[in-house]
């Protein structure tokens, strides 16, 4: 297998950098690659994954963040990459799709983990919600902002707004409210959906894109599809129903 290695600047890193370059250093050149492999934390992979979405390659994380979710636990890293180059451990890939962005008919962008609308939390906005398949239908929620999230980012800021977590393999997308004067917390199949809300801010993934102004119709359609690998997609699968239990432990979305 051949694998392509996308260097982290992260200082806690660094260490994992020089073995890279003193024992792999292919793996810096490598042009043709079956698979990048990312060091560092979910950050890391969500940066990696918008740098080269359009590759359709899968991803393989090695565990050294602060969130590691997406990740993966390496007992020995010379003795693991060797096996992976040679063929000798299975590497088991999840697929989830990221969110293609345009505003009216321009693209604004690709969100890994989610689209948010909103600005601070004493704004208050007007939601206009419309979808493919008639899940909404000139759905209107006022409030403080619009959480529109894929399976991958269903851990992330949908999961601190009380949203539900997703199986990262479902073609699915979890849409919750932010301080919202009707209860939203819908998971519905992957399908265009569409927004108006004269005056929020439209961020990807944490990035800000726009504003919607008054007539703007932003629409959502399924964007490139995400491969992450794992070594163990039973351990993966058991963190993520260990979080779900705390979900419904904590009270969240009730």
């Amino acid at each position: 297998m051949r694998i392509k290695y996308i260097i982290n600047k992260d200082s806690r890193v660094k260490d994992f950098n020089i073995l890279i370059k003193n024992n792999f250093p292919n793996l810096l050149t490598e042009k043709k690659p079956d698979l990048y492999l990312v060091a560092g934390g979910d950050g890391a992979m969500l940066h990696a994954i918008h740098k080269t979405i359009d590759k359709g390659i899968p991803y393989l994380g090695k565990a050294m963040g602060t969130f590691n979710f997406l990740m993966n636990s390496f007992d020995d890293d010379i003795q693991t990459i060797n096996k992976i180059l040679n063929d000798e451990i299975k590497i088991d890939t999840l697929s989830s799709h990221a969110i293609q962005v345009y505003l009216n008919k321009n693209k604004l962008g690709e969100a890994v983990n989610d689209v948010i609308l909103g600005d601070k939390i004493t704004s208050y906005f007007t939601f206009n919600i419309s979808s493919e398949n008639n899940d909404f239908e000139n759905f209107e929620v006022k409030g403080s902002g619009l959480c529109i999230s894929t399976t991958i980012g269903s851990t992330a800021f949908n999961y601190n707004n009380g949203g539900r977590i997703l199986p990262l393999d479902s073609d699915l997308l979890s849409i919750t409210g932010v301080v919202c004067n009707r209860y939203l917390n819908d998971i519905v199949p992957f399908q265009k959906i569409y927004i108006k809300a004269n005056g929020a801010k439209i961020y990807l993934s944490n990035i800000y894109a726009k504003t919607l102004n008054e007539g703007d119709t932003l629409v959502l359609k399924r964007g490139h599809e995400i491969k992450i690998g794992f070594l163990n997609k039973n351990d993966f699968l058991k963190r993520r129903i260990d979080l779900s239990h705390r979900y419904r432990k904590n009270g969240c979305g009730t």
